[in-house]
């Protein structure tokens, strides 16, 4: 993980079209976390703490700083989706006729309505559409979509390849930045 943070950092100060927010100091981080009662999983803490708290471009965050958090969901009640659930929302998906995920009524029917809880919003994509990291359940460190559609992050959403294996935050951010902010990463 120290490569990959390591080559993270240098991509972002490359990026001259962006503003990275310095990392926050620990004291933030364990402030937070004893606030909200959670602990942050262990790539989106370290990312924090030694690469950057949050990311804007022309003013607007993109990557939300942890002083962002405004609250309205429980960070400590379990995310209402698990690893079974997220296997078959992946396959209801795969599966989905012509219209589309958000046509077909298989996809529909495993879908929550409200705010998750037990995760932390990361990303707006646009819309109803939001990057979360859950922080709480059986999936910690995982990332999901959630709005329209709730679905966890994969390549396939971005590239519109096969993989279709959750990502950890590390594994997000890439396809992220590139699909959202224009920016090529490395890690």
């Amino acid at each position: 993980m120290d490569n990959r943070l390591a080559r993270l950092r240098a991509s972002l100060a490359a990026a001259t079209e962006l503003e990275v927010l310095p990392p926050t100091s620990e004291a933030d981080v364990a402030g937070f976390e004893a606030r909200y009662g959670i602990t942050l999983p262990l790539e989106y803490r370290r990312f924090l703490l030694e690469v950057a708290e949050g990311i804007s471009l022309g003013g607007e965050p993109q990557l939300y700083a942890l002083r962002d958090f405004a609250g309205g969901v429980d960070l400590t009640r379990p995310f209402w989706y698990g690893a079974a659930d997220a296997d078959a929302i992946l396959a209801a998906i795969a599966a989905a006729g012509p219209g589309g995920p958000l046509a077909d009524r298989a996809v529909m029917a495993l879908q929550r309505s409200g705010d998750p809880d037990g995760c932390l919003t990361l990303a707006g994509n646009g819309g109803n559409d939001f990057s979360v990291i859950v922080v709480s359940g059986e999936q910690p460190g995982r990332m999901w979509r959630t709005g329209e559609l709730d679905a966890p992050e994969t390549r396939a959403l971005y590239d519109g390849g096969g993989d279709v294996e959750p990502l950890s935050f590390l594994d997000w951010i890439v396809p992220w930045a590139s699909c959202f902010l224009g920016v090529e990463l490395d890690t």
